[in-house]
């Protein structure tokens, strides 16, 4: 089991690696004074990471599996860390929430904010769901996965620039469902 433990942790911090294409920012340095939306938040591994440089951040996290693990690790950070237990998605129902209605819910500010979605493939949905924090919220930026699905570069990649963001793609390749893919695009306003 420890084995096992080891190389996935090995796999964790290969993938932010600072060579890696599926590194979500160039320096922590860019979270300073930020809150946090970890979507897809799993392990948590990039919010543990950053947690020192960001002002709050929100785990949306439904895997149950993940939730106990998550509830320890942020113990010592309880007052910045909000596990929220739903899927962010383009509509608004027991499982699933938008972030334009989490915020607006919340009364949060959407100014100041860096999304990282890892969402297995529904990244564009969830950002259909995001449209007034894009379009309205100041200082926003963010990382969101686009190699889950064949055409999620192009698709994600117009998606942002329709909300007049800026839009990179992190260097380098993965391999993925048996091609080489981009794995980030990231954004800013």
């Amino acid at each position: 089991m420890l084995a096992f433990a080891e190389v996935a942790y090995r796999g964790l911090l290969i993938e932010q690696d600072k060579r890696s294409a599926h590194r979500y920012v160039d320096s922590y340095e860019e979270l300073k004074g930020k809150t946090l939306l970890d979507i897809g938040a799993a392990e948590a591994i990039f919010t543990l990471d950053t947690i020192e440089y960001m002002d709050h951040a929100y785990l949306f996290e439904c895997d149950e599996s993940w939730i106990e693990a998550l509830e320890v690790t942020f113990a010592p950070y309880k007052e910045k860390i909000t596990i929220v237990r739903k899927y962010v998605s383009d509509v608004d129902d027991e499982d699933n929430i938008t972030l334009d209605t989490f915020f607006r819910d919340e009364g949060k500010s959407i100014d100041n904010l860096f999304l990282k979605m890892n969402i297995e493939g529904y990244e564009r949905i969830a950002l259909e769901g995001a449209v007034h924090i894009l379009e309205h919220g100041r200082q926003i930026g963010g990382s969101v996965c686009i190699y889950h699905l064949h055409d999620d570069k192009k698709v994600i990649e117009s998606e942002l620039k329709k909300f007049n963001l800026k839009t990179s793609i992190q260097p380098g390749y993965l391999y993925f469902e048996k091609e080489m893919r981009s794995a980030i695009i990231r954004f800013w306003s």
